[in-house]
């Protein structure tokens, strides 16, 4: 989902309150606060020796050691909080916002959304899996190349054991 997809999405839906499903059944705590929203300019190189760039926008999700019971944000408050990052400098619209999120049982990721509905009277947004890929073996359009991109399918090695040399109580070994 685009950045502006996403907040079209809570302007649709200013008054509910956001709640973030980051595993299928797992939820973001609701007393959780927008703590970040980057831009993030990607510049790197892949396996194939192919610069690749892009963009993206980050928000970071974290929730307070101390529970706050009163504490839960609505789609008005999420988008008051990009006019107050837009006042200083710009978030990035047309590229894909990610959401960053850990917890005690959650490792660190950084997450798109996979989905969203409304439900109950909430605005429930799904965060997907994120994934790693390889660019090399992705551009590659035969079987042929794809063998041959450098992370292709591992090449079977031989490995010889050498038996010890050591008749046992020597003292060599």
């Amino acid at each position: 989902m685009k950045t502006k997809e996403f907040l079209e999405v809570l302007n649709a839906h200013k008054d509910l309150p956001v709640y973030f499903e980051y595993q299928p059944g797992n939820f973001v705590r609701t007393d959780y606060h927008l703590t970040e929203i980057k831009n993030v300019d990607f510049d790197t190189v892949d396996c194939g020796g192919v610069q690749n760039k892009w963009n993206e926008v980050h928000v970071q999700i974290w929730e307070n050691e101390v529970p706050e019971p009163n504490h839960q944000l609505t789609g008005s408050k999420i988008l008051s909080i990009f006019e107050v990052v837009n006042k200083v400098r710009t978030t990035l619209q047309d590229v894909e916002v990610f959401f960053e999120y850990q917890n005690q049982n959650f490792h660190k990721a950084t997450l798109p959304v996979a989905a969203y509905e409304v439900k109950n009277d909430l605005l429930i947004v799904r965060l997907g899996e994120g994934f790693t890929t390889c660019k090399a073996k992705d551009r590659a359009n035969t079987e042929e190349e794809k063998a041959q991109a450098c992370c292709g399918s591992p090449v079977e090695v031989e490995v010889k054991e050498e038996a010890n040399q050591c008749a046992p109580g020597s003292g060599c070994c």
